[in-house]
């Protein structure tokens, strides 16, 4: 009698996740649009939306879009000349796409880069030109979120919760914890190195990772990259107050959306408020692994602008300020990453000529 062997059952895990983000995302939808107080009531109700103010809220998320591109223009130009502005509008859109549709818009960089490289960047300028950027972006953050802080502190304390009040302290704290290893990883290589090395020894021993050298090595040549890059932007005193000024303009401009939309309800409210309320939505929703922060944004709206929209608005607000600022990103984005896919000979020459220097 033959033996057969056991067929192990392969759980496809990555499916199963994507399908469940999916249906979440349909489910909030219909939500939004057909429950009691949701968007069909809001038409039926004959509330008089002004037109022109939601155009200004597509048109400050657009601006969002493009100061991001202008700012991954100027780094990737700085070692690469010939980098133009419309392969910068495909870089990062490919970003803006891929990091929409990622857990922790963790697939956003990567795509990038690889896009990048189709376009004959080598991956270490194209890996360098966004470790800046990320730089720039989690330093403004940071301080976005700490002035939102301190100048509303009674406004946005008013309308916390105690989930949100727990939400907002580890926000608030991730925040603060990121600055101090940008700042390590940045100016204290030696240190930075040391407090890892002994971390994946620990782990190693508890047997939560394996092949500790190699990750070790891995490690090393990432904080090579990151000092490097680091040293290279604060080289070019122009170029650093140029980014930091377009990206804090950036995040202004993404975090108008609502208050655009409040105007567009015909609410009044204050611009700064709601500024502040926003920075410290986008923080919370930041801290919840899926893609888009899908559920957590659309709690902590609630909870930030439900002072300002009533019962019958709040969630027509929350279907129009995401679908302008996520889901109509994912829709005007996804042609570009479709775009990355499809590579001309000369590009794959490019990218095999890279690839073999890279080796």
């Amino acid at each position: 009698m033959e033996n057969k062997k056991e067929k192990k059952i392969h759980i496809p895990w990555g499916l199963i996740f994507n399908i469940t983000i999916i249906t979440l995302t349909i489910v909030l939808i219909i939500y939004f649009i057909f429950s009691e107080g949701g968007f069909m009531d809001l038409l039926n109700s004959g509330l008089q939306i002004s037109f022109t103010w939601m155009l200004t809220a597509v048109f400050v998320h657009l601006l969002n879009i493009a100061l991001d591109m202008t700012v991954i223009y100027l780094f990737v130009k700085q070692t690469n000349p010939e980098f133009s502005v419309y392969k910068a509008l495909v870089a990062s859109m490919t970003g803006q796409f891929f990091s929409a549709v990622t857990p922790s818009a963790s697939g956003g960089q990567p795509m990038q880069i690889v896009a990048m490289s189709r376009m004959g960047i080598k991956p270490s300028n194209s890996t360098s030109a966004l470790i800046q950027k990320f730089l720039v972006w989690q330093f403004t953050m940071a301080v976005y979120c700490i002035v939102a802080v301190t100048a509303k502190f009674s406004f946005i304390s008013q309308q916390l919760n105690p989930t949100m009040w727990v939400l907002s302290i580890v926000g608030f704290a991730a925040q603060i914890i990121m600055i101090v290893i940008l700042l390590l990883t940045s100016f204290c290589k030696p240190l930075t190195s040391r407090i890892v090395n002994f971390l994946l020894n620990l782990l190693g021993k508890l047997h939560i990772v394996r092949n500790v050298e190699e990750k070790k090595k891995s490690f090393d040549v990432t904080l090579t990259s990151f000092h490097e890059s680091n040293k290279l932007l604060n080289k070019n005193k122009v170029l650093l107050v140029k980014v930091y000024v377009i990206t804090a303009i950036q995040m202004t401009a993404y975090f108008l959306a609502p208050y655009c939309i409040a105007m567009a309800f015909g609410i009044n409210c204050d611009i700064f408020d709601m500024l502040c309320a926003q920075a410290y939505v986008s923080m919370v929703s930041s801290l919840i692994p899926l893609p888009g922060g899908s559920g957590a944004a659309e709690y902590s709206f609630s909870v930030f602008f439900g002072t300002y929209f009533s019962a019958q608005t709040i969630k027509s607000a929350i279907l129009l300020w995401r679908t302008i600022t996520y889901y109509g990103t994912i829709a005007i984005s996804a042609p570009f990453a479709w775009l990355r896919n499809k590579k001309s000979d000369s590009e794959v020459s490019v990218e095999q000529e890279v690839e073999q220097t890279e080796n």
